[in-house]
């Protein structure tokens, strides 16, 4: 009997430095291959052919940390990319009004003095176009690379938009744009970063005021348990692909001759995901429309 408990214990032994010895070799073969991998920037998978689940779930680990970090470095040179293409577009978009400002402070040596005024004004109209396409082209830049979340609060979004409309009622009533505020309740309230918001509302009213016309109608109202924003007005463009609407450096005006940067929509897009608000664009019978629902 002894020998017979003897004999079985030997052979578990041995059985268990064979199990042993080839978890050792395929741990080695392991370590071979991610040596091999690292080297060499394959995209070979790491292969095992015991079944061990410890191994098996190290080998898993692994191959999903390679993964995020592929996924990473291809965001990375998207965003490389995208900054290229920001500032070689911001120059050639800075250079119009820069050009046309050189122009007009050598005309003012000669010039006489209500010329100068004139001249004056509207190189600061040019100074004041470079300063909002280059503040456009920081904030893209920043929303692109920065992975902060925003703080968002539950709040009234109707005084936000007052706020922003009265800041920029010069502008609307010196081109004639009178907006038409439907609200069936002032105290409607989103889950919205204040700051952001007001951002939203600023680029939208920018774009109204470029290629905007009357009707010019904002509406506010609750849908279920969403707060839905509608911006609507007459289009002066001939043609619109509001599919691309939100696309970095569209233009309806595709003269550039408006001095945007092509990016305040785009900002607005970026924005409203941020703060997981739904936005789209519909043209409808010559009216635009841009559709935000805010979650309640």
């Amino acid at each position: 009997m002894v020998e017979l408990i003897v004999l079985i214990l030997a052979i578990l032994c041995v059985y268990l430095i064979f199990k042993y010895m080839g978890l050792k070799k395929e741990i080695m073969s392991c370590q071979d291959q991610i040596e091999y991998i690292q080297e060499n920037n394959s995209s070979m998978r790491i292969s095992s052919s015991v079944r061990y689940k410890p191994l098996l779930k190290i080998i898993k680990l692994f191959e999903t940390q390679r993964e995020d970090n592929k996924s990473l470095y291809v965001k990375h040179l998207h965003q490389e990319e995208t900054i290229k293409e920001l500032i070689s577009n911001i120059s050639h978009d800075i250079r119009t009004p820069l050009t046309s400002i050189q122009g007009y402070v050598e005309m003012l040596e000669s010039a006489n003095r209500d010329k100068q005024v004139q001249y004056i004004d509207i190189i600061t109209k040019r100074l004041n176009d470079m300063e909002i396409m280059l503040d456009s082209f920081f904030l893209y830049t920043k929303l692109q690379t920065q992975n902060k979340p925003f703080i968002l609060e539950k709040q009234p979004v109707y005084p936000l938009l007052c706020d922003v409309l009265l800041s920029y009622y010069p502008q609307l009533s010196k081109i004639g744009l009178e907006p038409k505020i439907v609200c069936e309740d002032e105290n409607l309230e989103g889950y919205i970063n204040a700051d952001q918001m007001k951002r939203v509302f600023q680029n939208l009213l920018m774009n109204v005021i470029r290629y905007g016309s009357m009707p010019f109608q904002i509406e506010l109202y609750r849908k279920e348990k969403d707060l839905v924003c509608v911006f609507s007005n007459a289009i002066k463009a001939e043609h619109i692909e509001v599919e691309h609407i939100f696309d970095r450096f569209y233009q309806a005006d595709h003269s550039r001759s408006n001095n945007g940067s092509g990016l305040g929509m785009a900002i607005v897009k970026d924005l409203c995901e941020k703060m997981n608000i739904v936005i789209e664009a519909q043209i409808e019978c010559g009216i635009i429309s841009f559709v935000m629902i805010i979650r309640g």
